[in-house]
């Protein structure tokens, strides 16, 4: 609550509330179910909550929480760099074509293959969602040859506007799962923003060294105003 009271000063309208977390290795995997009336309560406080389903039985119960109780809010579901599975996507997908109050990201996949994002783009597509409501995400690529920066995940920026010129979507970028540390938060974001990219996605804690996963790449609020600062001022100056 104390995320969606803040992320409405800042004037934040999709907030990642998810429920479900998908794991590398055996950790904390969310509080599942049980934090549906979290997601609906933010909902009707006037935030639009974000929520990554493993499987479709996640979607549909999220689905149905957020739009008969939260009758005036969007709800977004996207697709994790994990989540690889065509069925699992295009049903999904299916789900988030049923309402016009539904939209659907679809982050790129863990390892770099260009083809391999276009077929996830295709899959939710042939679903029925409509492109007026699908946007993309990039969150970087697992690290395999030359990363001089020590990122989490690679970014691919080439790759990343040639899709968005190819599917002409809207493309967002993660500097979180990129950058991986707070510092590097602020470097890639820096660096992204010298590309056209649509919008960000970045992870926020109040305390992020009591966050149950990926604390050092959280930022606090006093350092996400910062970033925006940052973003506003290359705006400003007609970087982007």
């Amino acid at each position: 609550m104390e995320t969606v009271k803040n992320s409405k000063e800042a004037g934040v309208d999709f907030v990642r509330l998810s429920l479900w977390k998908p794991r590398t290795k055996p950790g904390f995997e969310g509080i599942g179910e049980a934090g549906i009336d979290w997601v609906v309560e933010a909902a009707n406080m006037g935030i639009n909550p974000g929520v990554e389903p493993l499987i479709p039985e996640h979607a549909v119960k999220v689905a149905e929480a957020v739009l008969t109780r939260a009758p005036k809010a969007k709800l977004l579901l996207w697709i994790g760099a994990r989540n690889q599975n065509h069925l699992i996507q295009r049903e999904i997908a299916k789900i988030a074509a049923q309402d016009d109050r539904i939209y659907l990201m679809v982050k790129n996949q863990v390892w770099s293959n260009e083809k391999h994002w276009e077929g996830i783009v295709e899959h939710v597509l042939e679903a029925g969602v409509k492109e007026s409501r699908l946007l993309l995400c990039h969150r970087g690529f697992a690290p395999s040859g030359a990363n001089p920066e020590g990122y989490r995940n690679v970014p691919d920026y080439e790759m990343t506007l040639r899709m968005k010129e190819k599917t002409k979507l809207p493309m967002i970028f993660d500097p979180s799962h990129t950058g991986g540390s707070v510092e590097k938060v602020f470097k890639i974001t820096e660096e992204a923003a010298e590309h056209a990219f649509d919008g960000y996605i970045v992870e926020v804690h109040p305390n992020p060294k009591t966050a149950l996963t990926d604390q050092h790449q959280q930022l606090t609020w006093k350092e996400f105003h910062k970033l925006l600062k940052l973003l506003y001022n290359k705006r400003k100056n007609n970087v982007i």
